[in-house]
């Protein structure tokens, strides 16, 4: 029963939405990185996501259909949230040594920071809110 009225709470305060939106950001930073750590590398395509798209398919806010997964031994099937994140590559531009642009990838490492930030004391603010209510503080 503790386990039920548990879950019951974090969902109702989206712990989940966060997770799903602290999990994804910590993705897209990995694949800053990495672009960034081979910025020498000869003919290394830089990787990026759509944040908010992919966001909006894990949540599932989007307005496209998923298949539903009633076994574990099931492949999901169109915009489900079990699906990995669609990375794109870039091309690299003839007489160019790679696809990665230094500021861009510096302006977008920022604004991903940002964003998991945020969300963090989003998700700190909610959990506080809840031991407020549970403690009466």
């Amino acid at each position: 029963m503790e386990n039920k009225i548990a879950n019951f709470m974090f969902q109702r305060i989206g712990v989940p939405r966060f997770e799903k939106f602290l999990d994804l950001a910590a993705f897209r930073h990995k694949l800053i990185s990495g672009n960034i750590a081979n910025i020498t590398t000869p003919g290394y395509r830089g990787r990026d996501i759509d944040f908010h798209a992919e966001f909006e398919r894990l949540s599932g806010n989007g307005n496209h259909l998923a298949g539903k997964l009633t076994h574990a031994g099931h492949l999901p099937v169109g915009h489900h949230a079990a699906c990995p994140p669609d990375v794109k590559e870039a091309k690299v531009s003839k007489g160019e040594m790679n696809a990665i642009d230094i500021d861009h990838e510096i302006a977008s490492m920022a604004q991903n920071e940002l964003q998991f930030s945020i969300g963090a004391k989003l998700l700190k603010s909610k959990l506080d809110g809840l031991r407020k209510a549970i403690t009466s503080r």
